[in-house]
């Protein structure tokens, strides 16, 4: 059976004098973590997006979702229900957006991404699961149509009814965030999980070409615009939204690794 790790600085020995983290010089990682997903994945990104806040360097590798992949034996004995994404440092494997999220949280550097203060924290919450079930479903349906469906079968044509239906459903819930955003620099004041979700969900929507479904939104502009100039979370001197794919890269299944400059 085929290890889907085995690439970049996994495809040494743990103990390999010249892999990337064994002088020990790394301070809260003893090697760099892998990421195995999909670039037009919504999971994927987010726990692309939260290691770069975090500080944390990561190899990306690909697991081809349009080829079903994620169903493949393989996969599923990293996964045994064909989660994703899935992520490995070391010896340790977690499965899944939220598992993959707290673990890089817990191993990442800066301040905590999850509020302290139990008022926001809650609001928080309650905007990643408005995005999560009014958003998400919607952008995934248009990234199958609009993208995805074609990569997976040259002879697809996307559904008119379906791309209208998705862009229907999302008036709501978009029109909802960018009146929260009236009141807030970022979804529930400081930068926090919450803008690490609905920054996957408008970055693959502008990507789409789906921009005109919040252009109208001020609200939401001027909130993207300063998600796109934010420095990492961490204190690195890096732009984390920089490490998000571009269309032509989702076409092309690729994902930028994760790498991380001076503070």
């Amino acid at each position: 059976m085929a290890n889907l790790f085995h690439f970049g600085s996994a495809a040494k020995s743990l103990d390999a004098e010249d892999r990337y983290g064994a002088d020990g010089a790394m301070k809260k990682t003893q090697y760099v973590m892998q990421l195995l997903g999909f670039p037009g994945d919504i999971d994927t990104l987010k726990c692309l997006l939260t290691a770069a806040e975090k500080g944390i360097e990561v190899e990306s590798g690909i697991l081809d979702m349009t080829k079903g992949e994620q169903d493949s034996a393989d996969y599923r004995a990293i996964s045994s229900f064909g989660i994703t994404p899935a992520l490995k440092e070391a010896h340790y494997t977690v499965i899944g957006e939220p598992g993959t999220a707290v673990f890089i949280e817990g191993r990442g550097l800066g301040n905590r991404l999850a509020p302290r203060n139990a008022a926001v924290l809650a609001s928080g919450m309650y905007w990643m699961e408005v995005g999560k079930a009014d958003v998400q479903p919607y952008v995934e349906a248009l990234m199958m149509q609009k993208v995805c469906g074609r990569m997976a079968d040259s002879s697809f044509t996307a559904n008119d009814l379906a791309i209208q239906a998705a862009r229907k459903a999302l008036t709501a819930p978009l029109n909802a965030f960018d009146e929260q955003l009236s009141l807030n620099e970022f979804v529930v004041g400081a930068y926090s999980y919450a803008d690490i979700h609905w920054t996957i969900y408008i970055h693959l929507l502008t990507v789409m070409g789906e921009g005109e479904l919040f252009a109208k939104l001020g609200n939401i502009k001027a909130w993207f615009d300063r998600i796109k100039a934010h420095k990492s979370f961490s204190g690195q001197d890096i732009i984390s939204y920089d490490f998000l794919p571009t269309l032509d890269e989702i076409k092309a299944k690729t994902m930028k690794d994760v790498e991380c400059g001076e503070f």
